[in-house]
């Protein structure tokens, strides 16, 4: 499958509802059906470290450096000391060569989403996030608003995502 510009899609859910796991999942069929993957994580109520105390590049930020990049003969990471937009971070991984982009969280961007429905009272996010493409559940929904497909059905969560990368906009 070749693809010019990249599929973005949201996965969003409260927490506990298996967003990660999902991801997981995604990521590792995608990758090995050809498509490059970027992925977005947004943590919403924490201030995450990425690197240990002690380390270098641990002293080079705490010395107050903005942007700090580390590479190796496998990997590299670019840190900023600020928060990035979320159309910025999808950017960057379009230039990096992503054919598809999934974002776990930032229920509050427009690109379109795969809710997680874990528990009846989880429904109250479908009210409030916009562009839903489908609901990925615990237990069926009595709506038929969106497609619904089962958290146990990796294959239907899969095919259904795969539709939607190879039918956008």
């Amino acid at each position: 499958m070749v693809v010019k510009n990249p599929y973005v899609l949201q996965v969003v859910g409260y927490s506990d509802s298996g967003k990660t796991t999902l991801l997981a999942k995604l990521i590792a069929r995608f990758e090995q059906s050809g498509v490059r993957v970027g992925v977005i994580k947004h943590d919403g109520g924490h201030d995450f470290e990425w690197d240990q105390p002690g380390k270098d590049t641990r002293r080079y930020r705490e010395a107050g450096a903005s942007l700090l990049a580390i590479s190796s003969q496998t990997k590299t990471v670019i840190h900023q000391q600020r928060p990035i937009p979320l159309p910025e971070l999808v950017e960057r991984l379009t230039q990096a060569g992503a054919e598809l982009v999934l974002v776990e969280g930032f229920k509050r961007e427009g690109y379109p989403k795969l809710v997680l429905i874990r528990k009846a009272e989880d429904q109250e996010l479908l009210k409030t996030v916009t562009d839903i493409r489908g609901i990925v559940t615990w237990e069926r929904l009595a709506t038929d608003l969106w497609p619904q497909l089962s958290i146990h059905d990796d294959e239907a969560v899969f095919e259904f995502v795969k539709s939607q990368l190879e039918t956008k906009d």
